[in-house]
């Protein structure tokens, strides 16, 4: 918007020069036009207006979230979980997940992640998102899941001994759909009364049958490492 607002003002000032002098203006002239160009001041985006949030989604940031945090072998100094700028950071220490403060039944959860580059240290980074969490909170807690890990990234698995699942995956739409370390992947994954898709990019990946889990809390992990998410958005669908 500031640019267009300074690209039409540069051409009227433009346009009055050659009005006065009958010809093409002077580089001299250029010059002093763009210098009489105003400056704007736009105000700074609200975290609503860093992405486009489509019709029937909210948009979930770090405060609509709790955190579980498993045990650590050594101290930890810095937070697992902030967020600049719409962007929530896990540093991937302890192991944990942050779960939704609103239980979750037939629904769909829109968002992007990446693995920082300084990934690439680890050629399978983890992470991977929950959906139906159930019960205590503990590592890892009865829900079903849906891989972020680098290699499985949209896979649909248990998460739990008690749960069986039966499900359908696309490894060469998953290869081919995903993204490197570094770039952002977006994941959608639509619960219908209790079975999940989940599409990578645009691309469909996974499907799995209904089993007991059917309502719960949505969690995204902490898994050893750092990884962002942003955009993260869910709309609830009506049975």
């Amino acid at each position: 918007m500031k640019s267009q607002f300074v690209c039409l003002s540069l051409m009227a000032v433009m346009c009055c020069l050659m009005g006065c002098s009958g010809s093409a203006p002077t580089e001299k002239q250029k010059e002093e036009a763009l210098n009489e160009v105003p400056a704007i001041d736009l105000p700074e985006k609200t975290l609503e207006s860093l992405f486009d949030v489509e019709d029937g989604f909210t948009l979930l940031s770090l405060k609509d979230f709790k955190e579980f945090q498993g045990k650590s072998k050594e101290p930890v100094k810095d937070p697992t979980w902030t967020e600049k700028n719409g962007v929530i950071s896990c540093t991937g220490q302890p192991r944990g997940y942050l779960h939704s403060l609103e239980s979750l039944g037939n629904c769909t959860v829109r968002l992007e992640y990446r693995f920082p580059e300084s990934a690439e240290k680890n050629e399978n980074p983890n992470t991977g998102f929950l959906f139906f969490i159930t019960g205590e909170n503990r590592i890892w807690p009865k829900c079903l899941e849906v891989q972020g890990k680098f290699e499985e990234m949209a896979h649909i698995k248990s998460n739990s001994k008690e749960i069986t699942l039966e499900v359908t995956d696309n490894q060469a739409a998953r290869e081919s759909a995903r993204r490197p370390i570094g770039e952002w992947n977006a994941i959608e994954v639509v619960c219908k009364d209790g079975a999940l898709t989940s599409v990578l990019n645009g691309t469909p990946i996974a499907s799995s049958k209904p089993s007991e889990l059917k309502s719960g809390f949505f969690g995204i992990q902490s898994e050893g490492d750092a990884v962002e998410f942003r955009n993260i958005r869910v709309q609830k669908l009506t049975d």
